[in-house]
């Protein structure tokens, strides 16, 4: 009986352990990359993009490079990108890559350029294996083609100045009420303005409204009603501004909204500033830059802006996707970079040099975002909710906001902003 139990026991390991090198290799496969093509492949791809630089992509070309050594590769910003792509799209010398954003799939003077596109999700020709990226951030055309995918990702909320709040011995805040608790506490404590931002509907009101209005009408059977009437988000908005929390005076002396921000939060006395994953990206960079950074260096996180009663969330929408030029005179190739560039590794690695949020479904946040781990996602494409509405949102609530029209007159001009 104890030999007959033995064998049993060793059958069980050996099974476990066949079971487990199957894992392993399967997880290899993904993991590792497979060229498809001669390797000694000679060729040109261009990228075209609107980031005057883009170092991040670049490290991902030498990567390539050590599978296909004689595959040249290339990244060209294009001044005026809105304008210009179609122009390059157009000419002798056109790129094989170029880059889309959601805000153009509602705008059909973008339909020539996304016609222009490859169809992403037709693996048969591509090779392309999309299992690697968020499926929530992918956006499909009615025809169910994909004409681009993302490759990074963003979302807005605040900086915040963790040092500030363990200083002051405040709590950083998780919910409204310890939102309004934590900014009536660095106002009594001398603190003018405990929330900044530049002064600018593109730069205050995605982070204070985005996530609060898209979680509103999400699965909600009056989302057209609550969409055509903003309710009930000017109405809090109007609420929270009582609280003179930010002040736009403070705001007015911004001058940008990306390095002059950064700066700005720099100086150390800045408990919150509202910001987007693309401003987090330009951190690092300047935290040399800044003489009072330099001096008196402070850890600090990027959070989710707690304007819910019961938490916080955001809205994450691709920052950049990428799109193949289906008349790439090296289609072939271009594919196979797109292929390469698409998996969990290469996504994470160009996130992670960007300092980025990862389109990859395995997030390896960099330690400013480890605080976005506690917090809901939701996601502008799952939903459906296109750019156009976001605009006219941010422009409504600017207005409530600064004075400039009551409820009402917002709501009234929904539809009409420019």
């Amino acid at each position: 009986m104890k030999n007959k139990l033995t064998k049993i026991i060793i059958g069980l390991l050996f099974s476990l352990n066949i079971l487990c090198l199957v894992s392993c290799k399967k997880k290899n496969e993904i993991e590792t990359f497979l060229p498809r093509l001669d390797t000694q492949t000679k060729c040109k791809i261009q990228i075209a993009g609107r980031y005057q630089n883009f170092e991040a992509l670049e490290a991902e070309f030498d990567r390539f490079n050590e599978f296909y050594p004689n595959v040249e590769l290339s990244y060209n910003y294009l001044d005026n990108y809105k304008v210009t792509i179609s122009t390059a799209l157009a000419g002798l010398d056109a790129p094989d890559i170029f880059m889309t954003f959601p805000w153009m799939l509602d705008k059909t003077n973008y339909n020539p350029l996304l016609d222009n596109a490859e169809n992403l999700a037709d693996s048969a020709k591509t090779g392309i294996d999309l299992s690697a990226i968020n499926k929530k951030l992918l956006f499909y055309t009615e025809n169910t083609s994909l004409p681009m995918v993302p490759v990074l990702g963003v979302a807005n909320g605040m900086l915040v100045n963790e040092d500030l709040f363990k200083k002051e011995g405040i709590e950083i805040p998780t919910n409204y009420r310890k939102l309004v608790e934590a900014c009536k506490k660095f106002k009594e404590a001398g603190y003018k303005s405990p929330i900044l931002a530049e002064n600018s509907a593109t730069s205050i009101m995605p982070s204070l409204i985005y996530a609060m209005f898209t979680k509103e009408v999400m699965n909600n059977p009056e989302a057209i009603s609550k969409l055509n009437k903003l309710d009930p988000t000017l109405e809090w908005l109007e609420e929270f501004k009582k609280n003179n929390f930010i002040d736009l005076e403070e705001c007015k002396k911004i001058k940008d909204n990306y390095s002059a921000v950064i700066m700005r939060f720099f100086e150390g006395d800045v408990p919150m500033m509202l910001a987007s994953a693309d401003i987090v990206s330009g951190t690092k960079k300047r935290e040399a830059l800044s003489e009072s950074f330099t001096k008196s260096p402070f850890k600090y996180s990027f959070y989710a802006v707690p304007v819910m009663e019961d938490g916080s969330a955001v809205l994450e929408v691709p920052s950049v996707e990428f799109s193949v030029n289906k008349n790439s005179k090296n289609l072939e190739m271009t594919n196979e970079f797109m292929r390469f560039l698409l998996r969990t590794n290469e996504l994470n690695n160009l996130a992670m040099i960007k300092r980025l949020i990862t389109c990859s479904t395995v997030y390896s946040f960099d330690d400013v975002y480890a605080p976005m781990g506690n917090t809901e996602h939701i996601y502008q494409l799952e939903i459906g909710i296109l750019d156009n509405t976001y605009m006219q949102l941010r422009n409504a609530a600017y207005n409530v906001f600064t004075g400039k029209m009551t409820v009402d007159e917002a709501v009234s001009n929904y539809g009409k902003f420019n």
